[in-house]
């Protein structure tokens, strides 16, 4: 097709969860019109036929401290991006989430004369509320996933709309429970316990251990108990290994069931736990990063959790153990009433529902893809 009769926009996402909401949003714009898509992409962009100029993976960082050691190829893949917006031309820019990247990138794209979308927005009102007014001077829409958002950034000046949460479009799991068990050799009606120790090898490295130990304590007394850890791709077989040695089952590809159909979850501070409070599955929320990085954070960090299910409901449904507070036997505390007593299982699940109501209903993508292709137009 002749390209003047295509829409052309080039989008930015750093992360596994951002993949593929980017992914979603690219899909929906197909389904709109013709258009050519660049940018950052990671697996799930590629196979939506995004053409990459940067390969996502080069970008995964996680913390304060580890983007000093990634800060050249940073900077790289900003200026090829920059250099991308330049010859490619695109009717208009889409940033999804990856506000580490994103806030600095987008206002030298603007200045450059770019129609500036954002898709997912920074968690200023967690850090820095003010960087919200700042982004009314270089954001043309701002999509947001969140309710609460949508007052907060119009109040700064930014033009914005509540579009729903993506994972709503299709949050499901990979496999039927005994199918899961049957993978698992978990016998039917035995507690299965589920770990999700993220998707960076940082995090990973810093929470396999205590969840894994955690998972050998509850063992102890319940022998029927199966644990298994929900693994992302490309983790390290050392920390599969790892795993292993506590007897904990290692399961890839099947994260969406195990947060399914596990009696109750050990969650990494993230998406997952999101994913994991609408599948209506107990949860405690767990969070560790390094030293340095703890300290900036709990400097510039104001909210009283940092679970995205307790933020949006309000209130704490589900139990949070960061930093020094992650022990495994704290842990292992906090997950056993749900694994011994249906009933506060069915409580703690009851209280996840005002999550999913919070966050609306499906469609998010196909929103956020209308304002886009509108802002191009």
């Amino acid at each position: 097709m002749d390209d003047a009769a295509q829409r052309r926009f080039l989008i930015v996402a750093g992360e596994p969860s951002g993949d593929a909401h980017a992914a979603r949003l690219v899909e929906a714009l197909r389904a709109l019109g013709p258009c050519r898509v660049r940018g950052v992409a990671g697996p799930a962009m590629r196979a939506a036929g995004v053409e990459p100029v940067v390969p996502m993976e080069s970008l995964a960082v996680m913390g304060f401290a580890e983007i000093v050691a990634r800060l050249p190829a940073l900077l790289g893949a900003r200026s090829r991006l920059l250099s991308e917006c330049a010859r490619f031309a695109p009717h208009a820019v889409a940033l999804v989430d990856y506000p580490g990247f994103n806030l600095r990138l987008g206002p030298e794209l603007k200045r450059r004369g770019a129609r500036v979308f954002y898709y997912i927005a920074p968690q200023v009102w967690a850090w820095h509320p003010e960087r919200a007014a700042e982004m009314a001077r270089w954001v043309d829409r701002l999509a947001v996933v969140f309710p609460f958002e949508e007052e907060i950034f119009r109040a700064a000046g930014v033009e914005t709309r509540f579009v729903g949460h993506p994972l709503l479009d299709s949050l499901a799991p990979e496999v039927d429970e005994p199918t899961l068990r049957s993978e698992l050799g978990a016998p039917a009606g035995a507690p299965l316990l589920g770990l999700l120790p993220g998707s960076r090898a940082q995090e990973v490295r810093l929470l396999i251990e205590p969840l894994c130990r955690a998972a050998a304590l509850l063992r102890r007394e319940r022998p029927a108990l199966t644990a298994v850890v929900a693994a992302a791709s490309g983790l390290d077989e050392a920390l599969v290994a790892k795993a292993e040695t506590y007897g904990v089952r290692v399961a890839r590809g099947r994260t969406h069931a195990i947060q399914k159909h596990a009696t109750a979850c050990a969650v990494a501070s993230g998406t997952a736990t999101l994913e994991t409070a609408l599948f209506g599955t107990p949860l405690t929320v767990v969070y560790r990063v390094g030293r340095i990085n703890y300290a900036i954070a709990r400097r510039v960090i104001t909210l009283s959790h940092i679970g995205l299910p307790n933020i949006v409901a309000g209130t704490e449904v589900a139990p949070e153990l960061v930093q020094d507070a992650l022990t495994p036997e704290r842990l292992a505390a906090s997950l056993a009433p749900c694994l011994d007593d249906p009933r506060e299982r069915a409580a703690r699940s009851a209280a996840l529902a005002v999550v999913r109501e919070r966050l609306g209903g499906p469609g998010a993508s196909r929103r956020a893809a209308e304002l886009l292709w509108t802002l191009a137009a």
